[in-house]
């Protein structure tokens, strides 16, 4: 089934990312409490030898939108550590340099406290699913001071 970006996901300002993920280059698009959206423009050097996105940038992305789709907290002014346990990708369609992605992560409701389940979509510039992911992951104790996000007032971004 499709994740459907819920109707209150609301516009972030940039978010850095730090480490491996911020060598992707992909940023935050929309955030609420248990969804992501993000987009990656694709760049050859994160392609293949064949010219195609390479697998693990695909992977990358879905893990990173499951990760932030489930550990900011209600206020969003700080974000929980987390640790992928497993994860399962499907590889559905290739991407190429120049394309625009979206990737949804939607989280998966559970009675843990310690771990969490999500699910992740990603799509081309055309609408059509490229990859889908979905993974188990763990809480860890803390919190990341640079976690934050800064929602872009829809308001002010429409004058």
């Amino acid at each position: 089934m499709a994740i459907q970006r819920p109707a209150d996901a609301r516009p972030v300002a940039p978010y850095e990312f730090r480490g491996f993920n911020g060598l992707i280059g992909h940023e935050v698009v929309a955030w609420r409490p248990g969804f992501a959206e993000m987009r990656l423009k694709v760049r050859p050097e994160l392609c293949n030898a064949n010219g195609l996105l390479h697998g693990g940038v695909l992977m990358t992305l879905l893990d990173s939108a499951s990760g932030f789709a489930c550990t900011f907290n209600e206020t969003a002014t700080t974000r929980r550590l987390s640790v992928t346990l497993a994860f399962t990708t499907q590889f559905i369609k290739a991407a190429r340099d120049g394309d625009v992605l979206t990737i949804l992560g939607a989280w998966r409701p559970s009675t843990s406290q310690s771990t969490f389940a999500a699910e992740t979509e990603i799509y081309d510039q055309t609408g059509a699913l490229l990859a889908t992911g979905a993974g188990t992951f763990r809480y860890l104790k803390g919190e990341r001071a640079d976690g934050t996000l800064t929602f872009v007032d829809q308001q002010k971004a429409a004058d």
